[in-house]
């Protein structure tokens, strides 16, 4: 049972597409606060300076008047020693306090710098960390596709039979799959000699070649059987509309079963340049970076395969430190290369599903203004300011002290002034020179204590201005993160889900669940049974298929675990399948089931199923998809890159289009409350303070902009303290 917090939301929200803008403004406005509060205490220092150099002048002139005078003059020389003595101190307290600031100013001005490369460089590694998240998880897909289309009984079937006819009802089967899967160029049905005897794309001319000379031939002929995959890196395919490719091959067993005779390799070309080029080319950067950032993919060796400089196997990325970079999860570095400095951020794939491409690298390089000198860079996710608000502290404290010593000197001084002005009025004529030197002191004396009167409150109020400066940026730095954090996966879930659209609508016209439907024999409804379990084999982000008759009534399903009911008419998923127009659109629902206080949410894919596959025929059954919703978005949760100090006090949260909570892993004491959270949904991107249980925290939140025309319209919002 949730139990409800009182939130109440300030009115402080920002965009945060302008507050990144800002950023580097307001970074500069720091670096301009911090060197005119240098300014000003130099001034007032340069001042107070030469007030203690005319007192010096003053002690000589009162030492040269008291020797005049004899014994009369004797308590002016005492004095005048006494002021000697407290102009030098004087000096050596504006000389410590000048060294003292320019180095505290210094190191304050470094630490900025220092901290502006930083949050740049953890922000661009998140980025290229997104960038390899997303190519394997599409990768991954593909690793999936190859390997069940390999156990399709009409292309086995065609290898088999070994006859024209055969052949050619596999290259229609071929080319359906490219009309649903659009993201390949090709699919070459090969036998074990390499010679292809069927093709779903009849430009390339593909039909009648040999392939057994090529790497993924040669890369699936290794593998134990169907049940792995080969696959052959970025390359340039001439044949291939002059583009570069990746090909994911795999083993054709008979019967689809990796336990008999291999009869094949089937190998589908991916459009890679269409696909990687997009990633980079759409990585989240100001318009302003775009014109000096480079965004990239490498393998080990530094070949370029994905490149915003369009180089792709055109360039070698070779760089200082490159190999200690290369060996990092996440991080950054900075170089200098033909005289311009550069940021090179760097992370590789955590992985999905146990598939992960090891020997890629996401580089994103970008020129910097910065020095990066003796800077104390730090390539963790760390972007709070609160070091830089400890340095403004202990200036406002040092500063203080040294103006507290120079007063002290100061008030000294004044009484010196005042004992001498006695002395002189004491002597009569004889001390009237002493007279004029007592009220120049104390003239000097008062002038000294305005100028430290003035440099102190001028001072205090420009730290307290920058402090308040950071102490905001610092609030929207973090919450600009937040916001990004959450739209990376919120992008993540769409991109998976739209997977899940093309699925559903291939997999219901399998041969396998048509002739289940048609013929309803005990043994083509255990074979379809095999044909589901094979599926959820290598789609393991699906939890179970389920096809059902027009009326409801089970026919079979992947699972192992029998599904609750054997009629699925009243199921929601069912029921929004029939609403649909034909096969080639879909239902997507989301099933919530409640167990005792604690409620599951799961989502469903469906589709009509017609006869022979063709949405011109009669509806014959409808085909139901689970996906693993709870481990996918765990998977999600974890992998977002928080740091160390952050995991503890972060709470992540996924909203449905209406605002009810689909999924959350709060840290939070307190369940925060989904129709609370409603407030935070009006803008797409956007971050605001909120209260909860008397404790403020920021909450960052991003709304899906869809893919490829699907959107969830879902809500990702991270939480921190």
């Amino acid at each position: 049972m949730l139990i409800y917090a009182f939130l109440s939301i300030m009115s402080d929200s920002q965009q945060v597409i302008e507050l990144h803008e800002n950023k580097k403004d307001f970074f500069q406005q720091v670096v301009e606060q911090t060197s005119e509060i240098g300014h000003e205490i130099n001034r007032a220092l340069k001042s107070t300076k030469e007030i203690n150099g005319r007192a010096h002048m003053l002690s000589t002139t009162a030492k040269i008047e008291a020797n005049r005078t004899g014994d009369i003059g004797r308590n002016f020389l005492v004095v005048s020693n006494s002021i000697d003595e407290l102009s030098t101190k004087t000096d050596e307290v504006l000389d410590k306090m000048k060294k003292e600031t320019i180095r505290e100013i210094e190191n304050l001005s470094k630490s900025i710098e220092s901290k502006s490369v930083s949050i740049r460089g953890s922000r661009l590694a998140t980025l290229a960390l997104t960038n390899i998240r997303l190519i394997d998880r599409n990768l991954f897909e593909r690793a999936a596709d190859v390997r069940w289309w390999a156990t399709d009984d009409i292309l086995v079937k065609s290898l088999v039979d070994n006859n024209i006819d055969a052949y050619q009802e596999a290259e229609n089967r071929l080319r359906v799959i490219l009309q649903s899967y659009t993201v390949y160029y090709d699919l070459i049905l090969c036998d074990v000699e390499g010679n292809c005897k069927a093709s779903g794309e009849s430009k390339f001319g593909f039909t009648g070649r040999n392939f057994s000379d090529k790497p993924w031939f040669k890369g699936a002929m290794n593998t134990n059987s169907g049940k792995e995959h080969a696959f052959e890196t970025v390359h340039h395919s001439p044949s291939v509309n002059d583009d570069y490719t990746v090909t994911y091959s795999c083993k054709i067993h008979e019967g689809g079963n990796p336990d008999n005779k291999v009869i094949g390799i089937l190998g589908a070309v991916f459009k890679w340049t269409e696909f990687a080029q997009r990633i980079v080319n759409e990585t989240s950067l100001s318009s302003e970076e775009k014109s000096k950032t480079r965004v990239l993919l490498c393998d080990d060796a530094g070949n370029v395969l994905a490149d915003t400089k369009e180089r792709i196997l055109k360039q070698t990325i070779s760089f200082k430190g490159k190999n200690d970079l290369f060996l990092k999860e996440k991080g950054f570095s900075v170089v200098e290369k033909d005289g311009v400095k550069k940021i090179i951020c760097h992370a590789l794939s955590p992985g999905f599903e146990g598939y992960r491409s090891k020997e890629w690298h996401s580089l994103i390089i970008q020129d910097i203004d910065a020095s990066c000198q003796d800077l104390d860079l730090t390539d963790n996710n760390d972007e709070s300011l609160d070091s830089i608000l400890d340095l403004i502290s202990n200036l406002s404290e040092e500063t203080q002290q040294a103006i507290k010593e120079i007063n002290n000197v100061n008030d000294e001084t004044h009484v010196l002034s005042l004992n001498a002005a006695i002395e002189a009025a004491r002597v009569g004529d004889a001390g009237r020179g002493f007279g004029v030197i007592a009220g120049f002191m104390g003239d000097l004396s008062r002038t000294t204590a305005e100028i430290t009167s003035k440099m102190d409150s001028n001072t205090q109020k420009k730290l307290i201005d920058l402090n308040s400066l950071i102490s905001v940026n610092s609030r929207e730095i973090k919450g600009d993160r937040l916001v990004n954090l959450s739209f990376t996966n919120i992008d993540l879930i769409d991109r998976a889900l739209y997977e899940r659209t093309a699925d559903v609508r291939w997999w219901a016209t399998e041969g396998s669940v048509i002739q289940a439907l048609t013929q309803k024999t005990i043994e083509n409804k255990d074979f379809l049974a095999m044909r589901l379990q094979t599926i959820l084999k290598y789609y393991t982000v699906y939890s179970d298929l389920i096809v059902c008759d027009t009326n409801g009534v089970v026919i079979a399903n992947g699972s192992s675990s029998n599904v609750d009911t054997a009629n699925m008419n009243d199921a929601s998923w069912f029921q929004t399948a029939l609403k649909t127009k034909n096969g080639s659109e879909y239902g997507f629902d989301i099933i919530k089931t409640q167990n005792g206080d604690s409620t599951s949410t799961g989502l469903v894919f469906s589709c009509k199923i017609h006869k022979n596959g063709n949405i011109s025929d009669d509806v014959i059954g409808i085909l139901g998809v689970v996906f693993n919703w709870n481990q996918f978005i765990d998977v999600i949760f974890k992998e977002t890159p928080l740091n160390g100090n952050e995991v503890d006090s972060t709470s992540l949260v996924i909203l449905d289009s209406n605002g009810n909570k689909l999924s959350e892993n709060t840290k939070h004491q307190n369940t925060i409350s989904d129709q609370d959270l409603l407030l935070l949904l009006n803008e797409p991107k956007n971050f605001q303070t909120i209260t909860l249980d008397n404790s403020k925290l920021l909450a960052g939140h991003a709304k899906s902009s869809g893919y490829e025309g699907f959107s969830t319209g879902w809500h990702s919002i991270i939480i921190q303290s």
